[in-house]
């Protein structure tokens, strides 16, 4: 059974419960912490997750974040290559997440699959495309999209 599954009609987000990570209940990311408190409690971090994504600068350390994260294997050689099997889903989730765009989180999840290739900060040239006026005829080419943040206040009311 696959651990994250986005569908990009509606945005959502499932993972299954067993795994102990993050999953959506109605559009909400909730985070299961009962494997640090005991018990059933659930963090929800959708304000969070949406002011990151609606506002260009958190988006882009965030981006950076993710693309250090991944580029952190070649601390460890050869081993880190097998890190990388479980962080390139994990970054393209963020990626599909972030951007919309599912051949950017194809490229982002490719780019941590293929070994010695980490060094290409994907997330990072993600949000360059989505950010830049320059780049506006690749924003479009991809399907990257930008979250204004008019959205995210209209969410909370």
């Amino acid at each position: 059974a696959p651990i994250l599954t986005v569908t990009a009609a509606h945005r959502s987000i499932s993972a299954m419960a067993a795994t102990g990570g993050t999953e959506a209940r109605e559009g909400r990311f909730l985070l299961d912490m009962s494997q640090f408190f005991g018990g059933q409690v659930w963090l929800d971090v959708t304000s969070l997750a949406e002011a990151v994504r609606s506002d260009k600068w958190k988006l882009l350390v965030a981006c950076i974040l993710i693309d250090l994260i991944g580029m952190a294997s070649y601390l460890i050689l050869l081993v880190g290559e097998i890190t990388d099997l479980m962080w390139a889903p994990i970054a393209g989730f963020l990626l599909q997440y972030l951007f919309g765009s599912l051949l950017v989180s194809s490229l982002g999840t490719l780019e941590e699959f293929l070994p010695f290739t980490d060094i290409l900060p994907t997330a990072t040239l993600a949000w360059a495309i989505c950010h830049l006026e320059c780049l506006s005829f690749l924003r479009l080419l991809l399907g990257v999209q930008r979250h204004s943040p008019a959205a995210v206040e209209d969410k909370e009311d």
